[in-house]
This record gives structure tokens, sequence and C-alpha cells, in this order.
């Protein structure tokens, strides 16, 4: 379900990330490691959990480095505050 709704200021997700997630390119795709022995990483914002477990969320956006990961729920959520590039 989609959300036409901007998140409150004062929404218990927001904790800074306009730092380094502000305008950046992000690209949809299965959850892959960071690196090497990495097993797992979280969303930026609500702290779900990615990983190749089947309890865990398996897709999302990602910086091109797969170090931050976003939910599809925040990505959704943020999107436009957040100026985000997407590449599919």
């Amino acid at each position: 379900m989609k959300s036409n709704k901007v998140p409150a200021q004062d929404d218990w997700r927001r904790q800074g990330q306009e730092k380094y997630l502000k305008g950046i390119k992000l690209t949809a795709r299965g959850y892959s490691p960071y690196r090497s022995g990495w097993d797992h990483d979280h969303c930026e914002f609500c702290g779900k959990k990615f990983s190749m477990e089947s309890d865990d969320l398996h897709k999302g956006y990602s910086t091109e480095d797969c170090y931050h990961w976003v939910c599809e729920k925040c990505f959704d959520d943020f999107k436009d505050e957040f100026g985000w590039l997407v590449s599919e």
C-alpha cells in the first residue's frame, strides 16, 4: 500500500538520516550483503532487518555500495522529502 502522507517532523524514524541520505541515488534491488561475512543490514529508518533469512526483508532500496538500506515502506514515506534518484 502506498502512502500519500508525509511523515511528521517528530516521526520516531527520523534520526538525522538527511546527513547521508538526502538527494542521493538509491537502487531498487534484492538484498545482498555489503561485503563478505556480512550477514544482515537494517532499514536506515525503521530498523527492520534485511538478510537472506526467511523471516527478514529480502528487497528494498540501497546505496550503490549496498551499505545503506531503506525498506519499501520507509522509502515510500520519505522519498519526496529526501529527493532520492532511483534506478531499477
